[in-house]
């Protein structure tokens, strides 16, 4: 049985969400690269954050995909 629509669009904005942290970590590392002088540990705290987070988000769209996890239609 196929997802219904709005589970799909969860499901699709969980992911999308994942890709944009993702692209924002690595824009992060590319600009600190560029600084002469950076808190290297700080950086890297705060890019592994972002990492982490869309790792949770994929894992709550696989959820999604399985059917685990559906969007409830509210009165």
């Amino acid at each position: 049985m196929a997802l219904n629509k709005s589970t799909q669009e969860l499901k699709k904005h969980l992911k999308g969400t994942a890709t944009n942290l993702e692209t924002t970590a690595d824009e992060i590392l590319k600009l600190a690269s560029q600084m002469k002088e950076v808190d290297v540990t700080a950086i890297l705290q705060m890019v592994n954050r972002l990492y982490s987070d869309a790792d949770q988000l994929k894992a709550y769209a696989d959820e999604v995909k399985a059917k685990r996890i559906v969007r409830a239609k509210l009165p």
